[in-house]
């Protein structure tokens, strides 16, 4: 897959905005794609949406109200939901269709307003029930740090991680997204004050842990001999991937009752299918990757991560931070745009931040936090089980 370029990106602010809808966040970060690519609206041949789980109708047919907001054209819109990992699955479809010769410009794009606590169920009609599921995870506390706790603390035990190298990650992260504009937390934490906030679930604490967010992102693709009409620096995807669980794989996830024990280590198979299809399809590998952004929801994320998609050997991620190689102007730089941990996770627009990081990364655009040289960057997001 060479033959497919990125000219556009484009990133509405992550935070809190009640005072604003996501369509109108979405056709900001349309808008500003489109200004970055020099391109209007019309010229765009296909939308490739990311819908949401809690907006109601509109939300499931996020794509439709977002051409009402920007103007009906006629143009062919899709609506995906693939959980967390909307975002990437979005941009790994539009640059399919750019791939199969269906169009020469592709937009994907994804708002999400996600909120604190317990994601909330809006079923498209008011007097849909609750599904069962859903309420026992309310009644009995099951949030996604309970299983993110206990794969945590299973990998402590067995490579001996200590709270010491968990704070050290938000201590990473955190310097990371104090000097990116586009980051919502700009404060660099010191191991200190990580290990000093509230623990949440053991041995997870507050500061280890990423907040949820309103953000939206938007990018546009072009084929790629075309691509220079438009902009003197396309970033070409060489390589995508999607996976799904692995039969044997032991790793807890969000459907199974965060109490129900599983013996062996977690490998997050999906994740390691689909970083495994990506490197295939470039026809690269881990040590040809300049930078990477994984999707640091927790201090455990990060490690498990750097190790599932093989950048490190299974145990040893911990190290190579406590060595410093996976800050900027290391050996692999991880979350050069302070990740998850310095944004806030917009759900289903969440791979359009990271994305977006990566272009400006591969254009030489990041000022302070520029990964010299940086000719090849990966990026990978996780959705509920794929």
């Amino acid at each position: 897959m060479d033959d497919i370029a990125i000219i556009g990106v484009g990133l509405h602010p992550w935070g809190k905005f009640p005072e604003k809808f996501w369509t109108n966040m979405a056709s900001d970060a349309i808008n500003a794609a489109l200004k970055d690519a020099g391109i209007t609206w019309k010229d765009i041949q296909i939308v490739v949406a990311g819908s949401q789980n809690w907006g109601g109708r509109k939300g499931i047919y996020a794509g439709s109200y977002i051409d009402e907001v920007m103007g009906y054209t006629g143009v062919p819109t899709m609506n995906i939901n693939n959980a967390c990992a909307t975002g990437g699955t979005c941009i790994a479809v539009a640059a399919a269709m750019v791939a199969s010769g269906q169009a020469d410009v592709v937009l994907a794009v994804a708002a999400d307003k996600s909120a604190k606590g317990f994601f909330p169920f809006m079923p498209p009609y008011h007097e849909e029930p609750v599904p069962a599921d859903d309420t026992m995870r309310w009644l009995m506390g099951m949030p996604n740090p309970v299983y993110w706790a206990l794969e945590c603390r299973k990998k402590m035990d067995k490579f001996g991680i200590t709270d010491e190298h968990l704070a050290m990650v938000k201590v990473a992260t955190s310097k990371h997204g104090a000097i990116n504009p586009a980051a919502r937390y700009k404060k660099e934490f010191t191991q200190e004050e990580v290990l000093a906030s509230p623990m949440v679930c053991n041995p997870l604490r507050l500061f280890e842990i990423c907040a949820t967010s309103d953000g939206a992102g938007a990018v546009i693709l072009c084929n790629a001999k075309k691509a220079k009409q438009f902009t003197s620096k396309p970033v070409h995807i060489v390589g995508s991937g999607l996976g799904s669980p692995l039969y044997g794989d032991p790793t807890t996830r969000i459907p199974v009752l965060g109490f129900q024990p599983k013996e062996g280590m977690p490998i997050i198979s999906e994740s390691w299918v689909a970083a495994r299809s990506a490197f295939e399809d470039a026809g690269i590998g881990p040590d040809d990757i300049d930078f990477v952004e994984v999707p640091d929801n927790s201090s455990w994320h990060y490690f498990q991560y750097l190790e599932t998609m093989g950048f490190f050997e299974e145990g040893t991620a911990h190290l190579a931070l406590e060595r410093g190689e996976t800050m900027i102007g290391g050996k692999l730089p991880v979350c050069p745009s302070g990740g998850f941990s310095s944004f806030g996770e917009a759900t289903m627009a969440q791979g359009f931040a990271q994305v977006y990081e990566m272009v400006l990364q591969l254009r030489g655009e990041c000022g302070q936090r520029q990964v010299e040289g940086a000719k090849v960057g990966m990026s990978e997001v996780y959705g509920m089980a794929g």
